[in-house]
C-alpha cells in the first residue's frame, strides 16, 4: 500500500524540485548557507507542490494511464481517486504555506507555478507542445525560487534555468513519443502524434542542442571554477545529444521512455554541476 502512494507522487521528481530550490539559493547566494529555516521550507515547499501536481496529473489522467500504464496505482484500483484527491489537497496547502513562511515573493511564485500545474493538467495537457512548455517551465523554476528567497535573483541563475527549461521541453516531447497510443484516444495533439515519432524526436533533439550551447555561458560570464563546470556539464550534454540521436534512430516507446527516464538522472548531475562549480 505505501509503496503505491509513493509512486503515486513520484518521490524522485519532487525530491529534485526540492532539492533544485536549495541548489538555486547557495548557487544565487556565492555558496555561502542561507539561514537553515529558508532552505527546510524551499525544499518542503518544492516538494510538496511538485508531489500534488504529480497526484493531481494522475487523477486527470487515470483513463489514459489505463491504455499506456495500466499498473499504476489509480488505474489499477490500488488508490481510489477520493484519497487521491484529499492528497492533492493536502500536499497543495502544505506547500504554499511553506512557501509564506519565506517571504511574499516566494509565495507568489509558488502560487503561480501552483495554477501552471492545475491548468496544464485541465488545459494544458491535450494541448501538446504548450503542455511541454508549461511542465519545462515548472522543472526549472526551483531554481529561480531559490534565489528569490535570499533575494538575489542574478543572470546566471536565469541561464541555468533557460537550460533547464529547454532540456526539459526536448524531455516532454521525448514523453510524448513512448505516450502516443493513449494520447491518440485521448486527443493529446503532442508533436508525435501531430506530426509522427521521428519528427517529434528531431523537435526533441533541436531544445537538447539549444539547451547545451547556453551550457559554456558561465564559463564566459566568470562564474564558476572552469574545471568543476566543465565534467559534469560535458556529461550532461553528451548524455542529451546521445539520447535524442537514438530516439532519432529508433523512435520507439521502449527507446523514447529509457530516455526520458535516463536525462531527469542528467539533469540531477547538471544540479550539482551548478552547484559544485559556483564560485563565492
Amino acid at each position: 500500500m505505501i509503496k503505491d502512494y509513493i509512486k503515486l507522487i513520484r518521490p524522485l521528481n519532487d525530491i529534485m524540485i526540492g532539492f533544485s530550490v536549495i541548489v538555486g539559493s547557495f548557487i544565487a547566494s556565492g555558496r555561502q548557507i542561507p539561514p537553515i529555516n529558508s532552505l527546510i521550507f524551499g525544499f518542503l515547499t518544492g516538494f510538496f507542490i511538485s508531489s500534488s501536481a504529480m497526484i493531481l496529473n494522475d487523477i486527470i489522467d487515470i483513463n489514459i494511464d489505463k491504455v499506456n500504464n495500466p499498473s499504476r496505482p489509480l488505474p489499477s484500483g490500488k488508490i481510489n481517486t477520493n484519497r487521491a484527491y484529499f492528497l492533492f489537497y493536502l500536499f497543495t496547502f502544505l506547500g504554499l504555506i511553506f512557501s509564506f513562511l519565506t517571504g511574499i515573493i516566494t509565495f507568489i511564485i509558488a502560487l503561480i507555478s501552483y495554477f501552471i500545474a492545475v491548468l496544464y493538467n485541465k488545459k494544458g495537457k491535450k494541448s501538446g507542445f504548450i503542455g511541454n512548455v508549461m511542465v519545462a517551465y515548472s522543472m526549472g523554476v526551483p531554481l529561480l525560487y531559490g534565489a528569490a528567497m535570499i533575494n538575489k535573483l542574478g543572470l546566471n541563475i536565469v541561464i541555468y534555468w533557460l537550460m533547464i527549461f529547454l532540456s526539459g521541453i526536448a524531455r516532454e516531447i521525448t514523453k510524448g513519443i513512448s505516450d502516443v497510443e493513449g494520447d491518440k484516444i485521448a486527443g493529446v495533439k503532442t508533436l508525435a502524434v501531430i506530426f509522427g515519432r521521428r519528427t517529434a524526436a528531431i523537435f526533441a533533439f533541436l531544445f537538447y542542442i539549444i539547451a547545451v550551447s547556453l551550457s559554456p555561458l558561465p564559463v564566459i560570464m566568470n562564474k564558476v571554477y572552469t574545471m568543476i563546470y566543465i565534467i559534469p556539464i560535458s556529461i550532461v550534454d553528451i548524455i542529451f545529444i546521445t539520447l535524442s540521436l537514438l530516439t532519432i534512430i529508433k523512435p520507439t516507446k521502449e527507446i523514447s521512455t529509457k530516455n526520458k527516464n535516463i536525462s531527469l538522472i542528467a539533469m540531477l548531475i547538471g544540479l550539482l554541476g551548478f552547484l559544485m562549480s559556483t564560485k563565492p
